[in-house]
């Protein structure tokens, strides 16, 4: 039996994802696994668009946090679909989820829902700055993750 049959991958949709997501791939591939594509919209970002608003008076219908994760939602299901058909095994994919909240507590939570038996993930997140990086989301998963985690070393191109 494969301890890897459902491989959680962590999509930051940074500039480094392409090569998390390889990994991720061959990793499937090899362990005849299948691949869940996770992505979060960070909380911080909602609360200080609703600080702007307030902070401004914007009472426009289409200036809300509401409407804020709702278009995100919408341009990352697009960025993971295109993610999926680019990395030519559409088929090892069997979801993708998008959750907003604070971004390691919401992968842990996926990584509950969705039973996952790895997570694979990159080492540099959307500052890029390596510094900030293990005192982040990456550090606080590999602490308290309840499965292993795959850190993926990204190279600048």
């Amino acid at each position: 039996m494969n301890p890897f049959q459902k491989i959680l991958v962590a999509c930051d949709l940074s500039k480094f994802t392409n090569q998390v997501l390889d990994y991720a791939v061959a990793l499937a591939q090899s362990a005849k696994g299948h691949l869940i594509l996770a992505n979060v919209i960070n909380q911080r970002d909602v609360d200080a668009i609703e600080h702007a608003i307030h902070k401004t008076f914007l009472v426009q219908k289409e200036a809300s946090p509401e409407n804020f994760i709702r278009q995100h939602k919408s341009d990352r299901e697009m960025q993971l679909k295109e993610l999926i058909n680019e990395s030519g095994h559409p088929d090892l994919f069997l979801k993708t989820v998008i959750r907003t909240g604070v971004p390691f507590q919401e992968l842990l939570h996926i990584v509950e829902s969705e039973n996952a038996d790895l997570v694979v993930m990159g080492t540099l997140g959307r500052t890029n700055l390596r510094s900030v990086l293990l005192g982040a989301t990456a550090e606080k998963m590999f602490r308290s993750c309840p499965v292993p985690v795959l850190s993926v070393r990204l190279h600048k191109k």
